[in-house]
Formats: C-alpha cells, structure tokens, sequence
C-alpha cells in the first residue's frame, strides 16, 4: 500500500510548531533538528507545501545555504 501523494499534515504541522516558537527564525538544519525530521523533507516542504506561510528573515545566500526561515507574520 502506497502513501497518498501530497504533504504529510503531521510534518507540516511539525514544522509549524517549531517556526511558531522561534518568531525570529531558524535555519532549515535547525528546523529538522528541532522536528526530528530529515533537512532534505524540511526543504522540500518550505518550497512545495508551505510558501504561502513563511519568509526569510535574511536573504538567500547561494542558494538555501545562509536561510534563516521564519512564519509570515497573519
């Protein structure tokens, strides 16, 4: 039996939870240490699932390696 294409709503409420507790941000290492989730899921999750809910609290330096990602302020 095959897993349902689509977000995991546990992991994204995961991540959520720890974004919500550091309002200033994390980086996305940070944010799958503080999970239990793999960095590669955290990433894939911010960028496919979650773009509507988050912000960068610094600028993109060469790619995703300086990101500090934190929830959009509603």
């Amino acid at each position: 039996m095959s897993r349902i294409k689509g977000p995991d709503i546990e992991k994204v409420k995961l991540i959520r939870e720890v974004l919500s507790k550091n309002p200033k941000g994390l980086w996305v290492r940070e944010i799958a240490r503080k999970a239990g989730l793999d960095k590669s899921t955290v990433s894939r999750y911010l960028a496919e699932y979650m773009q509507g809910d988050i912000g960068d609290a610094y600028p993109k330096v060469k790619g995703n390696l300086i990101r500090v990602v934190k929830l959009k302020r509603k």
